[in-house]
């Protein structure tokens, strides 16, 4: 690794004052950000190096299933006496209690009072309130957006979009624009996430005159696409697939998209509460997304939790002939499963159909179903 300032100014020594190409300003910028997460770019030894990474990985015999309310085991922090997760040495972070706060002040709008309990827990209260309001889903991804919308105004920076999506983002390589998002997730909420850490490498070549400047570069360096959250805290904390598709995946995907013109498809796995958020990749069509197809979490805390009366709710809400028709969308989405599989939304395969049969059965959790509005008011009748 080398230091930023040092690579910039050999490389100006050799080139024009003027950059001739976006690929020498995406090496400076790939080389010299790699001092803040050395650990997650990887230099190739061999063939070995360039296999990539399986998309999924195997759970092992008798894995328990976090959706089913058993803890993940994984954890890089050290565990409090409680056998939780200890995440103060995070949101001690000056940089995570700015993030923490924003965040918060404008969940407190969206619900219209503050949480009277401190911290995270109190932010995650407020996360559930805004979850559980009456509504449709688009409904609810529309508030929950308008919280991500939020962040950079509040902090003075809302100038960052626009600047990003028409003057940055068109004219850099695709992989500059992925790793850019790689680290300001990386670098600015763990306290949201957890710890995190790089995925999907791509291998990029070191210009020759930077290696003719340097002779101890590499010829090639793997930089992160995505980032990947090991045990993620707000998917924990929440245990609800509803907050994490309605209030986090879906309006963060669009928010990315639609503001600063990069695809992101968020990919959660409901086995272990990992989260991988791959920049650049479109998502699929949501009634596609393996992250819908998932019933109420067993330890789901929401006030309208539906899974025990999926059934006797779907029987009192539609005729049969609509029954009939919500039981052809259903295989229509485990068909497309099958394409889409894995998508790192389970641990494996068997995982996954396992979780699929619990939905056929007894339907998905009520605020990701496309008739949420009115499964949450059949719910508020008792």
């Amino acid at each position: 690794l080398v230091n930023f300032q040092t690579v910039v100014a050999m490389a100006r020594q050799r080139q024009p004052k003027r950059c001739r190409s976006a690929h020498a300003f995406g090496a400076a910028l790939g080389l010299g950000s790699l001092a803040f997460v050395g650990g997650n770019l990887r230099v190739p030894q061999g063939e070995a190096a360039r296999t990539p990474r399986p998309a999924v990985s195997v759970a092992p015999e008798g894995e328990a299933l976090a959706w089913k309310g058993h803890a993940p085991r994984q954890s890089s922090l050290p565990f409090r006496p409680d056998g939780k997760v200890d995440y103060e040495s995070i949101d001690q972070s000056p940089v995570s209690q700015v993030l923490m706060g924003t965040v918060r002040n404008l969940l407190a709008d969206a619900t219209g009072h503050d949480s009277r309990t401190p911290g995270y827990d109190g932010v995650m209260e407020l996360v559930r309130e805004v979850n559980d309001m009456e509504g449709t889903a688009p409904e609810l991804q529309k508030r929950a957006r308008k919280v991500f919308e939020g962040i950079l105004p509040n902090l003075g920076i809302g100038w960052i979009p626009p600047l990003w999506k028409q003057y940055i983002q068109p004219y850099v390589p695709q992989w500059i624009s992925n790793y850019s998002f790689f680290l300001v997730f990386f670098l600015l909420f763990p306290w949201l996430m957890g710890p995190m850490e790089g995925d999907d490498h791509k291998e990029v070549e070191v210009p020759k005159s930077w290696r003719s400047v340097l002779p101890f570069l590499p010829e090639t360096v793997r930089v992160p696409q995505s980032v990947k959250a090991e045990r993620c805290r707000f998917l924990e904390s929440a245990n609800c697939a509803s907050v994490c598709v309605n209030t986090c995946k879906v309006p963060s995907q669009s928010w990315l998209k639609d503001d600063f013109g990069t695809p992101l498809h968020i990919q959660p796995n409901y086995d272990d509460f990992s989260c991988r958020w791959r920049f650049g990749v479109e998502a699929p069509p949501l009634e596609e997304d393996e992250a819908v197809m998932v019933p109420c979490f067993t330890n789901c805390p929401s006030e309208f939790k539906g899974t025990k009366d999926a059934l006797s709710m779907r029987q009192k809400l539609r005729a049969d002939k609509e029954a009939e028709e919500l039981e052809a969308s259903n295989d229509r989405l485990v068909r497309a499963l099958a394409e889409l599989t894995p998508d790192g939304s389970a641990l494996s395969q068997e995982a996954l159909e396992e979780r699929v049969e619990v939905v056929k059965a007894a339907g998905k959790c009520w605020s990701v179903d496309a008739e949420r509005a009115k499964k949450r008011a059949a719910l508020a009748q008792g």
